[in-house]
């Protein structure tokens, strides 16, 4: 029945003469050749693969703890029973521990059913042991009461930067910063049992690194106690990657807030996607009440404008379009620039109303400039001509004759003609004067 070795691992020397057991082992079939017994500070100098059952004598089950996850931690595959002298009504079996006897319960039949079962049970076991430590997510075990590490696998001790031992040494506060401390005991108390999704945390390295770890947990029985198995999935690049994004896209929303152009962006759909406030400023438009909604049935009176067919030429053959247009729901005047971008259009605008006033009235004055120009070039030149003439004709030796009469007679009425075209050109020069 049993092919392999049993070792006897005795706590002290004080007992060293009393090989009940050691006979209690060649009564259940084990050669004597097969049985080995040393001491605990000996054990090292064993070949463990030698050995497919381990059996640790001490004279009190609940001082051996440490010894026993310590050993567990050496040996993980080996089956391991106490053999305790003593024990209360209420003791627990260590952690590390497959099973345990009292001295006085040893027996052939009790002993060599006990060692059946623990041996099979331990090599069901490894199988899972197995999955467990060599699963490439981080994991561990940890009482849920006192916090206390119980079990972690390969990949967690190289996540966090310890061996076996000194993790098994720390509790599951103290692989995060104190600032969470408050959120792990009250999430710890309040997750279900069942599988859970406990979000997003920072954990710590034995190097006091901080990284992010993505948390599911479910509660198991673990060496007799109410436990969390946990899987802790470092995700600590992403995150940041994450976090750089979010900073540019908040370095991004600063600048388009900024700006004193209105600024909007549309899904292929025509839906809204992002409003910057000189938009609600410009249009008198609440963002909150625009975003995913249809630009065309919350602007219906634009589709018969510009801008509808410039947006759809920018959108259906991809190109940029530049165009003016008066909006009659604010009777302002917008200069217009849209983009197409992979996801839609991005659009900026800027009120250009008093730049279109000030235009039209450069060109008014233009106009009235000319009228002005054509008065001095037709009106007064004409007259200017004739009384240079008249003055040509006047007898200034007979200033008696009577042609002269006739000649005065018409530089009054030329005087006159050019006393009225001045007067339309002051009119129409203080008519200017008061519109600037």
């Amino acid at each position: 029945m049993f092919y392999q070795n049993a070792l006897i691992i005795r706590e002290n020397d004080q007992n060293a003469n009393d090989d009940s057991l050691y006979k209690q082992l060649i009564n259940i079939g084990y050669h004597s050749s097969q049985v080995v017994t040393v001491a605990k500070s000996a054990y090292q100098q064993e070949d463990p693969n030698n050995y497919e059952v381990i059996l640790f004598v001490t004279e009190n089950l609940e001082l051996a703890g440490p010894f026993v996850l310590h050993l567990s931690t050496e040996l993980p595959d080996h089956p391991l029973i106490i053999i305790t002298a003593t024990a209360s009504a209420d003791s627990i079996l260590p952690p590390g521990a497959d099973d345990w006897l009292l001295k006085s319960w040893v027996e052939p039949l009790l002993l060599k059913k006990t060692l059946y079962l623990t041996i099979e049970r331990k090599k069901n076991s490894c199988n899972y042991t197995r999955i467990f430590r060599e699963n490439p997510s981080p994991m561990y075990i940890y009482e849920k009461e006192t916090y206390q590490f119980l079990e972690a696998n390969t990949s967690a001790l190289r996540q966090y930067g310890y061996d076996r031992n000194e993790f098994l040494q720390l509790t599951a506060k103290d692989i995060r910063p104190v600032t969470e401390l408050d959120a792990f005991y009250k999430i710890n108390d309040e997750l279900p049992p069942t599988y859970s999704n406990a979000g997003i945390w920072h954990h710590t390295r034995k190097n006091g690194e901080t990284f992010y770890v993505h948390i599911y947990t479910h509660q198991i029985l673990f060496a007799g106690k109410r436990c969390k198995l946990v899987t802790a999935i470092n995700i600590d690049g992403n995150v940041k990657a994450e976090n750089v994004l979010k900073e540019k896209a908040r370095e991004k929303e600063n600048i388009l807030e900024s700006i004193t152009d209105g600024f909007f962006t549309v899904n292929k759909n025509w839906e809204f996607t992002y409003i910057n406030k000189e938009f609600e400023r410009i249009l008198k438009r609440n963002r909150e009440d625009l975003l995913g909604k249809n630009l065309w049935d919350i602007f219906p009176e634009s589709l018969t404008l510009e801008f509808f067919t410039q947006y759809h030429k920018a959108m259906d053959e991809h190109v940029s379009v530049h165009f003016e247009e008066f909006d009659h729901t604010i009777a302002r005047w917008l200069a217009v620039n849209a983009y197409p971008t992979e996801s839609g259009l991005a659009i900026y605008f800027v009120d250009i109303t008093d730049q279109k006033n000030y235009q039209q009235k450069i060109e008014s004055q233009n106009k009235q400039f000319k009228e002005i120009a054509w008065v001095q070039a037709h009106q007064i030149r004409g007259p200017v001509s004739n009384l240079l003439g008249l003055v040509d004709l006047f007898n200034i030796k007979q200033p008696s004759d009577p042609d002269n009469l006739e000649l005065l007679a018409r530089v009054r009425h030329t005087a006159i003609q050019m006393d009225e075209s001045i007067k339309d050109i002051v009119y129409l020069t203080r008519k200017l004067e008061s519109e600037s």
